[in-house]
């Protein structure tokens, strides 16, 4: 199956005429369904449910897209809900012709997210606002109001330019056919039997899939693949897609997070027995250039750097066409012995990485 951001680009890029705004207006215009909508919204259905000075919500469905190959949903989901509210959320303090720029995320994981937990929702508080930086913090929870995760962010506030004068953008055009990509059902074939883990290490397994094969519902909806499998490190493709835009031209920060979590996390399990599995616990990721929406393919490898008995810990790095370094990313992960078997026998997932991501 051909990836979804392959596809034309659905949402606004680039429109600037929200600037003339404060931004706490502009966050309430987008709340009542009167301004552009963003590609990342149409890609995963994330958008604003709420916005006060200083506070702003953020909410995405869960859908079968989210899923690995195995239909397992990982931690890193958590940066693609919590890096919106908590950048949008000092937005709302600044006046016209500013914006915000994540700098550095970092989520604790409390909870994983299952098909039950139905939606997730991030609210976000700003803690400091400056000149030149701001900081906030964010929860995640689940539709049953359980808490999910932590985020906290360091952002940087920067001037744009615009003309006071132009005409503020309405609503994009409804496209129904296709739906939206997170409207739409997975194809079956994406899906694999949990019986291919029994009795294989897991950097076999991890080998095989790299072999041309994306990584489930979710590898087919961003592009992302492993390339290239080796004990304890991994590399991995992701490409700079039109989609990963949240308004403006550089990639969305959360879906970059995502990726860098998926990474730290394979690197991971490269190391495990065959009956383990090892959730994410938390991750940090530092943004250093903005990626620029161009189509190129950004490289990430993923490394592990400490593999103790119950903790591994892994790095990451990403690095753009031109072989600069965009982003860095840590992680560590607890290691579950026997999960991967409790799995395969029907075990729920919430129950075997309790207060874990």
């Amino acid at each position: 199956m051909d990836p979804i951001v392959n596809e034309p680009v659905r949402g606004s890029i680039g429109d600037t005429s929200a600037l003339q705004l404060p931004g706490l207006e502009a966050m309430r215009r987008a709340v009542k369904g009167r301004a552009p909508t963003p590609p990342i919204h149409h890609l995963f259905g994330l958008q604003p449910t709420e916005v006060g000075l200083g506070t702003s919500t953020f909410a995405m469905p869960v859908t079968p897209w989210l899923e690995d190959s195995f239909g397992i949903i990982w931690g890193g989901i958590y940066g693609i809900v919590a890096d919106a509210p908590i950048a949008t959320a000092l937005y709302t303090g600044l006046p016209p012709g500013k914006v915000v720029s994540t700098s550095e995320l970092s989520i604790n994981y409390l909870r994983p997210t299952t098909p039950e937990s139905g939606q997730l929702v991030g609210r976000a508080r700003s803690v400091y606002l400056g000149r030149s930086v701001g900081v906030s913090e964010a929860t995640i929870e689940d539709a049953r109001g359980r808490t999910m995760a932590h985020a906290t962010t360091r952002c940087v506030i920067q001037d744009i330019p615009f003309d006071p004068g132009a005409e503020l953008s309405g609503p994009n055009p409804p496209i129904t056919a296709p739906p939206d990509p997170y409207l739409r059902n997975t194809p079956d074939d994406l899906k694999l039997d949990l019986s291919m883990w029994d009795e294989q290490r897991r950097i076999d397994v991890q080998r095989s899939l790299s072999r041309g094969e994306r990584s489930g519902p979710i590898g087919n909806l961003t592009g992302m693949e492993f390339v290239h499998v080796k004990p304890g490190a991994v590399a991995s493709t992701l490409p700079a897609s039109p989609w990963f835009s949240a308004g403006g031209p550089a990639m969305y920060g959360g879906l970059l997070a995502w990726a860098c979590d998926t990474a730290l996390l394979g690197a991971v399990w490269t190391t495990l027995d065959a009956s383990a599995v090892a959730p994410s616990l938390d991750l940090q990721v530092r943004f250093l250039r903005p990626v620029i929406l161009d189509g190129s393919t950004l490289d990430i490898t993923g490394e592990v750097v400490h593999s103790g008995r119950s903790i591994r810990v892994a790095q990451a790095e990403v690095t753009n066409a031109e072989g600069k370094t965009v982003a860095i990313a840590s992680g560590s992960s607890l290691v579950v012995e026997g999960g991967m078997d409790r799995l395969a026998a029907g075990g729920r997932v919430e129950e075997i990485v309790r207060g874990t991501g």
